[in-house]
């Protein structure tokens, strides 16, 4: 651990034995419960995390709220602080750092890939996070229970250690937590035997889940062996279940019941509850857009001047990058369908579409507000969960081209089980044709009648049975409740 960090936080140490030598002076009533949040510093987990924890603030006026990611991240939210790495008061949540080792941001090429950075990030964020705990404790706060979530699976190993109980918080669908889960409880042979089979109508069955087709299955395949490129994403989940084996756990799912009933029911030795969709009816403030949002108001002032479901939204991310040839396809399949499109590409080479009436390319832009206007007719989207929500939560049907892991498993959630959208067709190389855009967009956004009037039709219903679960008395908010009361 570098030595600044060292400066700048005590000994976790230094600070259990204050703690301790408070409490054999005074005796002191029971603390006040305070619910500490931890998340990798990664823009969708973070700002999903942010969410909940509004939320559980919301649903616990008395109790403390404090959240803490990597200082990396922290210094973006909070950048004109004096002390960039200091605790920060922003309405009811409180905001305190740990280090991850790469406090000046974690570069792949410098640094080396996610090989490189997981098991620092790991290493250090251990130490520095107990730090953290123990600082919060000799300030009078100490921390009753911790939510974490799964890319910072060795949180419970930090803080279990201490007495603190822990809870997950899974950003991703109920269903792929359960298919997870038995993946690493006897299940890995039966997944993978579906998976390598070559029939297109290729099943599997697990427990308490309805029957899923290979290609709603995720990616294992691409994750199963060294070398892969996604193999250490398979090790840090099989930590992840490990951990919540040996401690327990309830686990908070960014889901509701009426869209995934027997998911949320398909692992019964945890308690696994719905708590979402956290988006729904979220104020814009609580987030923040780590990649600064720079084009946001000319996006929303050119939705301004488009007729109500005529604009097609297109975005793959932040993180992967897509093919130059799947770049080409896609705008050449965006001026096909003759319709104005926003294009979020972060790593144009081509040019892109132009920028003027009929279409816009930009690098970034206020994803949560561009689907919540009404100019908005579909989403062509790769289905990173957070995105598939809100898109859910606008009403806003989809045309789903998944690209790895269990965005397989949300695309499958969005075609055959809420009839939201439709699935893309890719080649063997994974890219999505100009045409088969075309035809994906004609079915989602096409005339007065046929299936485009039977997805904006269910998208409607899915937008208010979301909003109905987090709102007073629904599903999500009595479990959230439920949960945030525990002693």
């Amino acid at each position: 651990m570098a030595s600044s960090n060292r400066t700048k936080l005590l000994s976790a140490t230094a600070y259990v034995q204050m703690a301790n030598s408070s409490r054999q002076m005074v005796a002191s009533p029971p603390p006040r419960q305070h619910f500490l949040f931890v998340t990798d510093p990664i823009q969708s987990h973070v700002n999903s995390a942010r969410r909940l924890a509004a939320r559980v603030a919301a649903a616990m006026p008395n109790a403390r709220v404090t959240f803490s990611t990597a200082v990396s991240c922290h210094r973006v939210m909070f950048p004109h602080l004096k002390s960039p790495d200091g605790e920060v008061l922003q309405g009811v949540v409180s905001y305190i750092p740990y280090s991850d080792g790469f406090d000046g941001g974690f570069n792949p090429e410098v640094h080396g890939g996610a090989d490189a950075y997981w098991p620092r990030a790991r290493a250090v964020g251990s130490e520095t996070l107990c730090a953290v705990v123990a600082l919060l404790a000799g300030r009078g706060r100490p921390v009753t229970r911790v939510v974490y979530t799964a890319l910072v699976g060795w949180v419970p190993d930090v803080v279990c250690a201490q007495g603190v109980s822990v809870a997950l918080y899974w950003a991703k669908p109920a269903t792929a937590f359960a298919v997870y889960h038995h993946y690493f409880h006897g299940h890995a042979e039966l997944l993978a035997a579906c998976a390598s089979d070559p029939s297109p109508d290729a099943a599997v069955r697990l427990p308490g889940l309805a029957p899923l087709k290979r290609d709603a299955l995720p990616s294992f395949a691409s994750m199963a062996s060294p070398g892969k490129r996604h193999y250490l994403t398979l090790g840090m989940l099989r930590d992840l279940f490990s951990a919540l084996d040996e401690h327990g756990s309830t686990v908070l799912v960014d889901t509701f019941d009426a869209l995934e009933p027997d998911a949320l029911r398909a692992v019964p030795q945890l308690d696994v509850v719905a708590v979402g969709p956290v988006a729904a009816g979220e104020p814009r403030k609580r987030c923040v857009d780590l990649l600064l949002a720079r084009d946001a108001k000319a996006c929303m002032e050119w939705l301004d001047t488009k007729p109500p479901r005529s604009v097609v939204y297109a975005s793959f991310g932040s993180i992967l990058s897509v093919s130059k040839r799947q770049e080409e396809e896609m705008r050449r399949g965006l001026d096909a369908t003759g319709r104005p499109y926003l294009w979020v590409a972060r790593r144009i080479t081509n040019g892109g579409g132009g920028d003027g009436e009929r279409a816009r390319v930009v690098e970034w832009c206020d994803q949560r507000r561009v689907l919540s206007h009404p100019a908005v007719g579909c989403f062509v989207t790769h289905c990173r969960w957070d995105s598939t929500l809100e898109s859910l939560t606008g009403g806003v049907p989809m045309v789903a081209v998944p690209r790895w892991a269990d965005q397989t498993t949300v695309a499958a959630l969005v075609e055959e089980s809420a009839g939201l959208g439709v699935r893309a067709r890719v080649d063997a190389e994974g890219v999505m044709s100009r045409g088969e855009l075309q035809r994906c967009v004609e079915i989602v956004m096409g005339g007065a009648d046929g299936a485009a009037v039977s997805v904006r039709e269910w998208a409607e219903r899915w937008a208010r049975l979301a909003e109905a679960a987090v709102s007073a008395g629904g599903t999500s908010e009595r479990n959230l409740r439920a949960f945030a009361s525990e002693a």
